[in-house]
C-alpha cells in the first residue's frame, strides 16, 4: 500500500469511527426504550417465553455488541451499516411478533428508517426496507400468526417514552452535529483566507478584497491606495541559509505588517516574498509614510542578519487613479514603481508617478 492509498485508509477507518461512536447512544436508548414498547404488546399477545429472552438481548446486550464489533473492525463504516440493517431485521422481526400491533410497529419502523436515511441516504433506506421484511419473514415461520393491530392502554403508555425520548435524542445529536460542521465550516473558510506561514491574507482573498476597493472607488471615488512589498535578495537569503531562514523572514515581516498598519487596512501575502496592502481612504502621501515606518520596524525588529546585512524592503505605492482600468492595471503601477526601487538599489520606497505624486516625491527618488 502506497502512501496516498494508506492516507484514505486512515480517513476512512477515522470517518468510520466517528459514525460508530455517534450512534452508540442513541441506539443504545432507542432499543432500550423500544424494548419497552415491544415488551408490554407481547404481553398483549402472550407470546411464548423465549421470546423475552430475544428482546432483553436485542434491548440491552445488541447495542453494546454492535459497538465492540464495529469499533474492533477493519472497516467501522462499513460494519456499522450492517449493523444498522441487522437492527432494521430485529424491527421487522417484532412486527409480526406483537401481532402487528399499530402503535409500536410504527414506531419502532419509523425510528429505525429515520436511522438509515441519516446515515446511508435513500439507498441504505431501501435496504433496510428488505431487512425489515427479512425480519417478518422470519417471525412468520417461527411463530403463530397473530393479528391485533390495536393497542390496548398499556402499550399506551409504554410507547409514550419512546415517542418522545427518542427524537429529542436524534434531535440533540443532530444539533451537536451541526455545530461541529459549522466549526469545520469556519476553519476551512479561515484557512482558505488565510496565508499560513505568514499569517496574513491568503493572495486569493486579498484579490477579492481588492477588486471589492476597486469597486467601492468606482462607484463612491473614495481614495484608496496600493503598496507591494519586495523582499530585497530573498532568493540569496533562501539558498545560503535554508529555509528554515526564509520562513522567518516571511514571518517576521508579516508581523510588521500587522503592527504597522491600521485595523481595517488590507494585508495578504501576494506570492513567493512579496506582500501585498491596500489602504482604503487614504492617499499616496499617507501610504508613503506608512511604507518609510514598515521600512525602520523592520530594520530595529532584532531579525537575524544575512551575511552582515539585515533583510531590507523595496517597497512601491499605486494610488488607484480614475483612469485605471481594472485590478491589474493597478497592481501593475504599484510593480512598475517597486521595479523602480529594484533598479536604483533596492531598500527604498517609490509611488507610481502620476502628476501628483510625482511632484511630491521628486525631491526625494
Amino acid at each position: 500500500m502506497n502512501f496516498r492509498e494508506s492516507a484514505s485508509s486512515g480517513l476512512a477507518t477515522a470517518r468510520g469511527v466517528r459514525l460508530v461512536r455517534r450512534i452508540y447512544v442513541p441506539r443504545m436508548l432507542g432499543l432500550a426504550l423500544g424494548a419497552v414498547c415491544v415488551d408490554a404488546a407481547l404481553y398483549q399477545v402472550g407470546a411464548p417465553p423465549w421470546l423475552w429472552g430475544l428482546l432483553a438481548f436485542n434491548g440491552l446486550l445488541w447495542p453494546h455488541l454492535a459497538y465492540q464489533w464495529a469499533m474492533r473492525s477493519a472497516s467501522p463504516y462499513q460494519r456499522e451499516r450492517r449493523n444498522l440493517l441487522l437492527d432494521a431485521a430485529y424491527g421487522g422481526f417484532w412486527v409480526p411478533a406483537m401481532g402487528f400491533n399499530v402503535l409500536p410497529s410504527v414506531l419502532i419502523l419509523a425510528m429505525l428508517s429515520m436511522d438509515n436515511i441519516a446515515v446511508g441516504g435513500l439507498a441504505l433506506w431501501l435496504r433496510g426496507l428488505l431487512a425489515h421484511l427479512a425480519g417478518a419473514a422470519v417471525a412468520l415461520l417461527v411463530l403463530p400468526l397473530r393479528f391485533e393491530p390495536a393497542s390496548n392502554f398499556t402499550t399506551l403508555l409504554a410507547s409514550l417514552p419512546f415517542l418522545v425520548a427518542y427524537p429529542l435524542t436524534i434531535g440533540i445529536v443532530t444539533y451537536r452535529l451541526s455545530l461541529q460542521l459549522s466549526r469545520q465550516k469556519h476553519e476551512l473558510r479561515r484557512l482558505s483566507e488565510q496565508d499560513p506561514m505568514s499569517g496574513l491574507y491568503s493572495r486569493s482573498h486579498w484579490e477579492k478584497r481588492q477588486t471589492e476597493e476597486f469597486q467601492a472607488f468606482q462607484r463612491h471615488g473614495r481614495s484608496v491606495s496600493l503598496m507591494l512589498v519586495d523582499v530585497d535578495r530573498f532568493k540569496e537569503i533562501n539558498d545560503g541559509h535554508g529555509h528554515a531562514a526564509g520562513d522567518e523572514v516571511i514571518r517576521r515581516v508579516g508581523q510588521v505588517l500587522r503592527e504597522q498598519v491600521r485595523q481595517g487596512d488590507i494585508v495578504g501575502r501576494y506570492g513567493g516574498d512579496e506582500f501585498g496592502v491596500i489602504f482604503p481612504g487614504m492617499g499616496a502621501g499617507e501610504a508613503h509614510k506608512v511604507a518609510q515606518r514598515i521600512r525602520a520596524s523592520l530594520a530595529g525588529s532584532g531579525l537575524l542578519a544575512y551575511d552582515g546585512a539585515a533583510p531590507t524592503l523595496s517597497i512601491g505605492i499605486a494610488p488607484l487613479l480614475p483612469g485605471t482600468p481594472s485590478c491589474a492595471a493597478w497592481i501593475a503601477q504599484a510593480d512598475k514603481a517597486l521595479y523602480k526601487v529594484k533598479r536604483a538599489g533596492r531598500d527604498g520606497v517609490e509611488v507610481y508617478p502620476d502628476e501628483a505624486s510625482a511632484s511630491l516625491f521628486a525631491p526625494q527618488s
